[in-house]
Formats: C-alpha cells, sequence, structure tokens
C-alpha cells in the first residue's frame, strides 16, 4: 500500500480502492515539486466505468502519474522529462512569434493601405489631367493633335512611374532628376508641332534635320518662355514631397518585417535564456498538471517579454517615435489647401493642362519674334516632298475614348489620411510598449485578480516588474547576455533609415529643400474617427494658392480654369516697360490674337459645363 504526501493510504477497504476523484484532490493539494516520486503501486490498478466518467484534464493527470517519467531541469514534476521540454520549448517559442507577428500586422496593415492610397490618388490625378490636356488638342490645337499624343502619353506615364514604388525592393522606379528632364524632353518635342501649326501647316511636315534643329536650339529659341521652367519647379517639388511620403511608408514597412525577421531567426537559432524563460512561463504549469488558473502573471510575463525583446526595444524606441513625427509632417503637407511650401501634388497636378495651353498660346502671341529667332538658328523651314494629310477628325477620333468624365478630379483622402495620422500617432513608443501590448493579450496572460502563474506555483507575482532599457540588466527572469551591450550592424542599420525619414521630412518642408534620394542610397539595401476634414472648399485653390505664374489661374470651383492671355504678370498688373501701343501696333497684333479665339471658345465652353 502506498502513501499519498500527507500519509493517506491510497487503498481503503471499500472495494480495496480509493476512489480516482479522491486520488487526485488529494495528490494535487499536497503534492508539490519536491514531493517524493509516486510509484505504480500506488496507482489503483482497477479505474472500472470511473475512469469513463473522468474529464480530459483528470484523464491527462492520472496518465502523467502512469508515464512518470524522469522530470526535466527547467519545469521538474512528473510530466516532463528532458524530451518533453525540448519540443515545449520550441512551441513557447512558436507561440511567441505567433503573437508577435499578429501584433506586427496590425501595424503594417494601415501603414500599406496608405501607401497604395495614395499612389492610386495620384495615378487617378494624372489619368484625369492627361484626358484634359488630350482633349485640349483635339478641341483647341486640332492641326497638331494626333502628332502630340505620343509626347502627351510619354509625359504622364513618366510622372506616374516617378511615384510608383517597386513593391519587391521598395524603392521608386525613376531618380529624382527625371521629373525635370520629363519636362524638357515634352516641350522640347511640342515645339515643331505648335511651330509648324503657326508657320507651315497647309506646306506639309517638317524635314527630321529641321526638327531637329528646333529642338537643338530650344534654349536659344525659348519658344515656351518661363513656362517649361515654371511647370519643372511645380512638378518636381510637389511630387518630390510624394514621393518621399510613399518612400517613407515603404522605410516603416521594410523596418517592421525586418524586426520580426530578426527575432524570429533569433528565436531560433540561439538566445537560450530566453526560450528557457518562455517555456518556464508557458507550459511549466502543464508539466506540473495544473490546470485551474494556470495562465502567468500580467507581470511576470512583461518581465519576460521584455527582457527578450530588450535589445531591439532599447535601440529603436526613439527612432521610431522620430519616423512617426516626420511621416505625420510629409502627410501634413501634403493635404495642406495653402501650399505654402509648394508640396501640393493635387494643385501641381490638376493645372498642368493649363501651364501647357499657356505655354502654347505664349508661342502664337510671339510668333514673329520666334519665326526670327528661329530663321537665325536654322534658316529657312524645310518641309518634307510628300506628306500624309492629316485631318481633325482623325485627331478628335484617337482622344474619343478618353472623352468620360475627363473633367473630374478625385478629391485628396483626407479622411483616411486624417485617420492613419491618428492611427500612428498611437504608434509612438511602439517597441518600448511592445512587451505591454503582447501581455495584454487575453488569451496569454492573467489579466485580472493575483490568482496565477508566477514562475512557481499558482500565486502572486511579487518580483519586481523592471522597466525597459538600461534597467533590464535587474530583470530577474531574464538575464541579458554579455554581447546585448555591442549594438548590432543589422539593428543599427534599421535605426539610420528611421532617422533618415525624420530628417529628410524636415529638410524637404524647410528651405533648404535639398538631398532628395539620399534614402534610397545608403539606407535602403538592407534587409480615431476615422471622419478626418475634408478640404473646406474648395475656393482655396483660387486664394493665392498657385503657383505665383501670373498669367494662370485656376478656380477649384471650376474644372476647366480660366487662362488669361498676358504673359509674366499676374492679373491686373501691368507688365513693367510695356511699349506704348499706337494704331499700327495694334492692327499688327489682329493675327495673333485671332488665333487665340479657338481656346476662348473651348474654355468657356468648358466653363458652362
Amino acid at each position: 500500500m502506498g502513501l499519498l504526501h500527507d500519509n493517506t493510504p491510497v487503498h481503503t477497504k471499500t472495494n480495496g480502492v480509493r476512489p480516482l476523484r479522491f486520488l487526485k484532490e488529494r495528490t494535487i493539494n499536497h503534492w508539490t515539486a519536491d514531493s517524493p516520486d509516486l510509484s505504480l503501486s500506488d496507482v489503483p490498478p482497477d479505474h472500472g466505468l470511473e475512469y469513463e466518467s473522468l474529464s480530459s484534464w483528470e484523464r491527462r493527470y492520472l496518465s502523467c502519474l502512469y508515464r512518470l517519467r524522469g522530470s526535466g531541469s527547467i519545469c521538474g514534476g512528473h510530466c516532463c522529462d528532458h524530451d518533453a521540454e525540448s519540443v515545449l520549448k520550441d512551441q513557447g517559442r512558436k507561440d511567441f512569434v505567433t503573437l508577435l507577428k499578429h501584433n506586427t500586422r496590425s501595424l503594417l496593415g494601415p501603414i500599406n493601405r496608405t501607401s497604395s492610397i495614395i499612389q492610386n490618388h495620384v495615378w487617378e490625378l494624372t489619368t484625369q489631367s492627361e484626358n484634359r490636356t488630350l482633349i485640349l488638342f483635339s478641341q483647341v490645337y486640332n492641326a497638331m493633335a494626333e502628332l502630340a499624343v505620343q509626347p502627351i502619353e510619354t509625359f504622364y506615364t513618366d510622372i506616374r512611374n516617378y511615384v510608383k514604388i517597386d513593391p519587391l525592393d521598395q524603392k521608386p522606379t525613376n531618380t529624382p532628376t527625371d521629373i525635370a528632364n520629363s519636362v524638357d524632353r515634352f516641350f522640347t518635342d511640342l515645339f515643331p508641332l505648335a511651330y509648324h501649326g503657326q508657320t507651315g501647316f497647309s506646306s506639309g511636315d517638317f524635314t527630321p534635320e529641321f526638327k531637329q534643329c528646333l529642338k537643338d536650339n530650344m534654349d536659344v529659341i525659348a519658344p515656351f518662355s518661363d513656362f517649361p521652367k515654371q511647370v519643372s519647379e511645380s512638378l518636381s517639388k510637389s511630387l518630390e514631397a510624394t514621393r518621399l511620403l510613399l518612400q517613407a511608408l515603404s522605410t516603416g514597412i521594410d523596418v517592421l518585417n525586418s524586426t520580426y525577421t530578426m527575432i524570429i531567426d533569433e528565436h531560433t537559432s540561439t538566445n537560450s535564456e530566453c526560450h528557457e524563460a518562455l517555456l518556464k512561463m508557458t507550459y511549466c504549469p502543464r508539466c506540473l498538471a495544473l490546470s485551474k488558473n494556470s495562465r502567468p502573471c500580467s507581470d511576470y510575463c512583461l518581465n519576460v517579454m521584455r527582457g527578450c525583446l530588450n535589445k531591439y526595444v532599447a535601440e529603436l524606441d526613439i527612432p521610431w517615435n522620430s519616423y512617426v513625427e516626420g511621416i505625420e509632417s510629409l502627410i501634413n503637407a501634403l493635404k495642406r489647401n495653402s501650399n505654402e511650401a509648394g508640396t501640393n501634388v493635387d494643385l501641381a497636378i490638376k493645372n498642368l493642362d493649363v501651364h501647357i495651353s499657356s505655354a502654347i498660346m505664349n508661342t502664337m502671341s510671339k510668333i514673329k519674334e520666334i519665326d526670327s529667332r528661329v530663321k537665325m538658328s536654322c534658316k529657312i523651314p524645310q518641309y518634307k516632298q510628300t506628306t500624309e494629310v492629316r485631318t481633325s477628325d482623325t485627331s478628335k477620333d484617337s482622344v474619343q475614348l478618353r472623352q468620360p468624365n475627363s473633367r473630374i478630379f478625385p478629391h485628396f483622402p483626407v479622411a483616411h489620411v486624417t485617420l492613419f495620422l491618428s492611427t500612428m500617432a498611437k504608434t509612438k513608443g511602439f517597441y518600448a510598449n511592445l512587451a505591454d501590448n503582447l501581455c495584454s493579450e487575453e488569451s496569454f496572460a492573467e489579466q485580472r485578480g493575483k490568482v496565477c502563474w508566477n514562475g512557481e506555483r499558482i500565486a502572486e507575482y511579487t518580483k519586481t516588474v523592471v522597466d525597459v532599457g538600461q534597467m533590464q540588466k535587474y530583470n530577474p527572469e531574464v538575464k541579458t547576455s554579455p554581447d546585448s551591450q555591442s549594438l548590432d550592424p543589422k539593428i543599427a542599420n534599421l535605426v539610420d533609415k528611421l532617422r533618415h525619414v525624420h530628417h529628410m521630412a524636415v529638410t524637404s518642408l524647410g528651405p533648404n529643400y535639398s538631398d532628395p534620394d539620399y534614402m534610397q542610397r545608403d539606407g535602403v539595401d538592407g534587409s480615431g474617427s476615422g471622419n478626418g476634414p475634408d478640404f473646406e472648399d474648395d475656393d482655396e485653390y483660387s486664394r493665392g494658392s498657385g503657383s505665383g505664374h501670373g498669367p494662370i489661374e485656376s478656380d477649384g470651383d471650376e474644372e476647366t480654369p480660366r487662362v488669361f492671355t498676358n504673359t509674366g504678370t499676374a492679373p491686373g498688373k501691368p507688365e513693367q516697360n510695356e511699349p506704348t501701343v499706337t494704331l499700327s501696333s495694334a492692327i499688327a497684333r489682329i493675327p495673333s490674337l485671332l488665333v487665340l479665339l479657338p481656346s476662348i471658345f473651348f474654355i468657356c465652353t468648358g466653363m458652362r459645363n
């Protein structure tokens, strides 16, 4: 006859066996890790029908008693030998990784969605602006419409590609200098068409040699005045701000994914101190056959998790907070109506067709001066012997499919980005609070009451909860390794990426808007209500928020902007050194004014629509 720990005999005179339920209750109340091993003779040989009535927990407990393997070195007890502890240690690591993955994905989701929404918004803006430009040429400048299709499409494709982030390497596909080059190339290709429409439409097309001469002498002839420069500056700055934001969002995704991967790799191979702490916290209660209230105490969980994550928290938390501030600055600049920093991409793209039209009108109004400079640089225009006759009907057909909704621009997604800003603001301290977030899961740690697993028994956890950072050297559950004092080069690379986002945001929105490609050089090759305020009134676009070019005004309430024929000065202000207008000079200007009538008709028609 065997004895329990309190010397209570197992066998009784009642059919020679003590009830199994009583055996379980007596054993769990008195058995501890220091209790002597039971022998097989202590377990009743005849279960009878009573075994069938036991719960799964009771069966598992009795099965544990039957096996009676040697106790493991971490948990002790009779249910887990060394091999079992090894399996459970691996399972504890997997549970930790799964919880970390869930927590990281909850932040990756909003960043990914915001990046996609902003890219799609710019894509829709450029598509609608391209439609307007093609229709403008088809209806107003139909003499050059068909030949202008390809330069227009190439120009807008360059704009879209400029802010397109490669999903594989998370870098923009173009370099920052490409937009300026695209603008120059577009107006260079446009000049022979505009000049031909004013001087030689009835004589056939220019020879390739003469066209090339016109293109090569663009700087000397200057047919479009300063309009190409104005378009280039407006587009470059606004698109660079958008590009920088998208690149910053991709950097955040990269850092979160890299951190997650590094933690997984570390917990797959090394860090036995953390592995043992996780095993002790999560699965030792099972090895001791504990069931009720066996989840770890919340404070106990905090010490274990902070110890396991310490080297990431200590280095990444402050840089992450700076990164969030950089994201906030970039988004606020993009959605600001006043466009003081020149970063409002909506205004820049919406006005493109107006800028292009004004540039062509400038050529028309100064055709005599331009013609004189052309003859000085390229001599008399040369025409092809045979030419294909192009009709206005043909050019109209080329843009017919683009007509629907061509004057409807999408609004900036203010509601979404406002919600995103609120979400990102809450992630300040993401790494410092990572352990708290993991331990706040009710399935992972006990959130209420003091009856929980404290690492030794079911009782209150009384050890000191150690703060993150340098205080972790006093962590009672996970001892810091000697090499943790040195900064991991991979973590240092992530820190550098986060800091550069903040640096570039401050630089781009300040007076020194420079070094736009910094982030894609050194640091990127390593591995809420939701209903935010919308633009109060589209009239904001017409109150001093334009490019300052003078002859171009855009009224946000009118999808077709007004075009002013005076060049170089703001409406209402006389041009400096304007020559005196005589009767003869006024008569001489009549031909150049007549060519503007189709444009005025087109724009007035659009205003009525």
